[in-house]
């Protein structure tokens, strides 16, 4: 490879390496207490946590099984 190569492709990957540099500290900054006081981090439906479905019973069955055969 040439010096010239070299030297054009080290510009081009310093010039993305900043540029994503950038695009992650302004991603950042966009975060705002704002958006933080929508989250709750309560259940929507708390109630529906407490009733098992038909398929997680039968992958806590599953489990068990796999567990007892070892």
């Amino acid at each position: 490879m040439s010096t010239t190569t070299e030297t054009t492709l080290q510009i081009i990957l310093s010039l993305t390496a900043l540029t994503l540099f950038y695009m992650l500290l302004r991603s950042r900054s966009k975060d705002s207490p704002e958006d933080e006081e929508d989250y709750s981090g309560s259940a929507r439906d708390p109630d529906s946590l407490s009733d098992p479905t038909p398929e997680a019973l039968s992958e806590l069955d599953r489990l068990i099984q796999k567990r007892s055969d070892r």
